[in-house]
């Protein structure tokens, strides 16, 4: 009998390798058609003429709406409140405007807002018919002067936003005064737009009958998808059910609600037959969000003996001309490192681009590869342990917001790591180790990321056979949360784990919150014990006579909830973690190499390791992607993204990644929640960059600020120290 802790392996693992687990595109239901974007390639214009006569003589197109008939013919059309209610309304509360928001929606204006967007759908009875009639349809274009990148006058003169309210802009006193003896960082550190690439690109099969509307769907978000398609089609909720069984990746990308949900609705419902739109791979690089584009500044001011005594972080960030999100930097260095002398600013640009969207660790993982890179630097500077440094600044308390943590093992964290991984004991100059003809450095790096609940529900079944089944709307987007249920299960109820049936990602189901931002593990799992705790209840009143009798006829049905407030008022919630990382650098064949990579965190109690070291791995290899691999590039001239696709576009595979050894301090924060879990799929990520960056210093002497890294740009880099 399976209980917390125990590395089990997934319980949807062998659905998923055989091909029976059933993803929003499997779904081929009859008379169905097809639908495709058809994308314009300016990235600021306006539409002046679209011919599409020659598309619907074609053979098996049934229709093209563009924004001259989709109103009409759809009921299509955009609102404030339907963009609030979108990936398009995420952040714009964080700009004091005054007028009011309407957002983009395609086919709603003859206005081009971006490359790729789509300014026309066309509808076939198959799918291949549906691409050739995509490549009759004939439009005209004028071009407008655009803008899709950061530049410096973007930067000069510009004032900053906050992001969500005022907790994000913060001046902590005046910028500390620098002695004779402290050392001064101030420097420049890039990031670029990088994409999510889950294998599954998104998809939706929206089946309309009879004022009730099915809906297929690749999503993280399952009640959202479900209210916003609702609001966009007029129907009570209750008549949308959104289904999502199985969702390959997300990683934020699925996160908000995309028009391409609710337009699947509105053909349906339209032509009265099922319709699939999957997003093509080119489609999901403007049309799902992005990592956006960041230049920040950091300045520290530290004294001789390495101690913070200002910190100023200001980042530039880009976003599109309607939506709202954008990169919010800053959000690690107000709570990680304490200095009398703080400042947080964010200061967003608009550009001819599409609507970013948050992409695992939103603001820390950027922000992080900056502040992180900038302590190193300091060390090095005055020729300490990276390492020492850290634990010199280290955050006892939430200096911000003037609150104690719930729990804080970060310095087992550095402990464990430093002796796990071999970290030198004193500093090590760059340039000290070598392999044969690889350059060897180390680096480390710390992590931390928030602890965040949303309220939860859950049902759980009983039938007087013995089995069990448990209910709940989250989605599994591939982190473990079927098995992990069941465990929860098994665990609360002594009940084998082959007899629980968990059935997750329908609307139907009582609701929970979307697949991210760490917090479907820390939500979800409180409610379900929840449930678990009322049916102990009745089986104890009861006496334990609820296996008489047969069949599956349910014995007991209790639906738990977890309110998603945290136990305790007045603490901050957080999870932490330290990365060690060694590289090699062949300096004969331009290669660059991560050889091995230690990571420690503190993140709660672990529910199943097996999973959990998964979840973490998964999150590294996405750390050394960004550092090495990663970059949405834009062609100057035209503005589009010219590496839209995966063979342009380069991801780490098998052959990048070395040995990954994860270790969990696993100490419940019984603070937080009542099992003391926290989420902990993002926590791994924010870190990764700067440590591998860290120790390119360490092996070569060359300081790189801006990603992702390449052997010409260790190359460019200005050398701290002397070839030997």
């Amino acid at each position: 009998m399976q209980k917390f802790g125990s590395p089990e392996s997934r319980i949807d693992g062998a659905s998923k390798v055989t091909g029976r687990a059933m993803y929003a595109a499997d779904f081929h239901l009859p008379h169905m058609l097809y639908a495709v974007g058809i994308r314009c390639h300016v990235p600021h214009g306006k539409i002046i003429r679209i011919a599409d006569e020659e598309a619907l003589r074609s053979n098996g197109v049934v229709a093209v709406y563009t924004h001259l008939n989709a109103f009409e013919e759809l009921g299509w059309t955009v609102t404030e409140e339907l963009t609030r209610a979108s990936a398009e309304g995420l952040g714009l509360s964080a700009f004091k405007q005054s007028e009011s928001v309407v957002g983009y929606r395609p086919l709603t204006t003859d206005v081009i807002r971006f490359a790729g967007q789509w300014i026309a759908v066309l509808v076939a009875r198959t799918i291949h018919d549906a691409n050739r009639g995509a490549s009759l349809v004939q439009f005209e274009v004028e071009s407008y002067d655009h803008n899709v990148s950061l530049n410096q006058a973007d930067i000069e003169g510009s004032k900053p936003v906050c992001f969500f309210g005022e907790q994000m802009q913060v001046e902590r006193g005046l910028r500390g005064t620098a002695d004779a003896t402290d050392i001064v960082i101030s420097q420049i550190y890039k990031t670029p737009v990088q994409l999510h690439q889950p294998i599954e690109p998104s998809a939706t099969v929206a089946v309309y009958e009879d004022t009730q509307l099915t809906l297929f769907d690749s999503t993280q978000a399952v009640v959202a998808t479900r209210d916003h398609v609702a609001l966009s089609l007029g129907l009570p909720k209750e008549r949308v059910r959104v289904v999502t069984h199985f969702v390959g990746g997300g990683f934020g990308s699925k996160n908000q609600v995309w028009p391409h949900q609710a337009l699947a609705a509105h053909i349906s419902r339209s032509l009265g037959r099922p319709v699939s739109l999957q997003l093509t791979r080119n489609d999901m690089a403007v049309a799902s969000g992005y990592r956006s584009q960041t230049k920040q500044k950091v300045e520290i001011v530290a004294d001789r003996y390495g101690k913070l005594k200002s910190l100023r972080h200001l980042s530039h960030v880009a976003t599109s001309t309607a939506g709202g999100y954008f990169e919010p930097c800053g959000l690690s260095t107000l709570a990680l490192y304490p200095s009398p002398h703080l400042e947080v600013g964010h200061f967003v640009h608009r550009k001819h681009v599409s609507t970013p969207t948050p992409f695992r660790a939103p603001g820390e993982t950027p922000g992080s590869f900056a502040v992180e890179s900038a302590l190193d630097e300091v060390a090095h500077r005055l020729r300490i342990n990276p390492l020492e440094l850290r634990k010199l600044n280290y955050p006892s308390r939430n200096t911000y917001q003037d609150r104690e943590w719930s729990s804080i093992h970060l310095d087992k964290c550095y402990t464990i790591g430093a002796e796990e991984f071999g970290w030198p004991s004193s500093y090590v100059e760059p340039r000290s180790f070598r392999d044969g003809r690889e350059a060897v450095g180390y680096g480390m790096a710390t992590t931390c990321y928030p602890a965040d609940v949303l309220p939860a529900s859950v049902t759980v079944k009983l039938t007087h056979s013995g089995h069990a089944v448990v209910e709940t709307a989250a989605a599994d987007i591939g982190t473990g949360m079927y098995t992990i249920l069941a465990q929860t299960v098994a665990d609360q109820l002594s009940i084998p784990f082959d007899l629980i049936d968990v059935r997750l990602g329908e609307s139907v189901f009582p609701p929970s919150p979307s697949a991210g931002r760490s917090r479907s593990t820390s939500s979800v799992l409180p409610a379900t014990k929840n449930a678990c705790e009322k049916i102990r209840r009745k089986l104890n009143a009861k006496h334990n006579t609820w296996t008489t009798g047969s069949g599956e006829e349910w014995a007991i049905v209790e639906t738990g909830t977890y309110s998603g407030t945290a136990n305790a008022d007045n603490l901050s919630f957080y999870s932490f973690g330290a990365h060690f990382v060694e590289v090699g650098v062949d300096e004969e064949f331009a290669k660059v190499r991560v050889r091995r990579f230690t990571s420690v965190l503190d993140c709660g109690r672990i529910v199943n390791p097996k999973t959990a070291a998964s979840q973490i791995r998964g999150s590294i290899i996405f750390g050394i992607g960004m550092a090495l691999m990663e970059d949405a590039q834009f062609d100057r001239e035209g503005g589009r993204l010219v590496n839209d696709n995966l063979a342009d576009y380069h991801v780490p595979v098998n052959a990048d990644i070395p040995e990954i050894d994860i270790h969990f301090i696993n100490e419940p924060d019984f603070h937080f929640n009542t099992l003391g879990v926290r989420g902990l799929g993002e926590i791994g990520l924010p870190g990764t960059a700067a440590a591998i960056a860290n120790a390119l210093y360490s092996a070569t002497g060359r300081r790189i600020r801006s990603l992702p890294i390449s052997y010409s740009s260790l190359l460019a880099a200005d050398s701290t120290v002397k070839p030997r």
